[in-house]
């Protein structure tokens, strides 16, 4: 298993430092300029909110600082992926599992949204089809019937030492359910989402699919 993967994911690093990938850059945030007071304005004496006023909705409170509480809204992303999102997963999680102070999600509510994806495919290099596939999936519905809408991006095929443009391909729809903290659906070929959890202010998630052809396949969803 671990042989497999990393030549799979030795022969993609080095395909990506020669092709110089590196998808959009976060947007530059501009700074906020402050006025300064103007001269002889009447001071008014400040009014000291209640406890509830000065924490504000959607914050949670940790050792004195607020907080932005992990929800999907606020996590949903429709950044572009790369390997550097992923190397929780490729360095880490593949070989230790979840961490153990990860707090589990079981709760589907906190998961809809937007995600960046990562598809290794043939991990064990079994069927000469090693490759890793980027892109964005988005998750919606509710617990019986929700859907997952695969957004491709790139893919890189460790044989043939390429990668190929995917964002014109039409997009994946799978449909399925969620059931006792993990998700199944299916479309062309079966996603099982196995585990769902955040730390540090992410939301992580690991899991298998089953592809049309029978290649095995592992996969990573991160955000923001």
């Amino acid at each position: 298993m671990k042989k497999g993967l990393i030549s799979v994911l030795i022969a993609s690093n080095l395909l990506m430092l020669v092709i110089g990938i590196l998808t959009i850059p976060p947007n530059l945030q501009s700074a906020a300029v402050k006025e300064s007071p103007v001269p002889g304005a009447e001071q008014t004496v400040p009014i000291i909110p209640s406890p509830e006023e000065q924490t504000p909705p959607g914050t949670i409170e940790s050792e004195g600082i607020l907080r932005p509480a992990v929800t999907g809204t606020n996590l949903s992303t429709e950044e572009r992926p790369d390997l550097q999102d992923f190397l929780w997963y490729t360095e880490d999680v593949t070989y230790d599992g979840v961490p153990s102070d990860a707090n589990i999600i079981d709760n589907i509510g906190q998961l809809t949204g937007s995600w960046k994806a990562l598809i290794i495919y043939d991990p064990n290099n079994e069927y000469d089809a090693g490759a890793m596939e980027f892109l964005n999936v988005a998750l919606a519905g509710a617990a019986e019937s929700l859907s997952l809408t695969l957004d491709w991006y790139q893919i890189f095929w460790a044989n043939e030492g390429d990668s190929f443009d995917e964002t014109d391909m039409e997009d994946g729809v799978f449909l399925g359910k969620w059931e006792n903290g993990s998700l199944w659906a299916s479309g062309a070929g079966t996603i099982h989402l196995t585990q769902f959890y955040e730390l540090n202010g992410k939301q992580y998630a690991v899991g298998t699919m089953d592809t049309p052809d029978g290649t095995p396949a592992l996969v990573a969803l991160v955000r923001p």
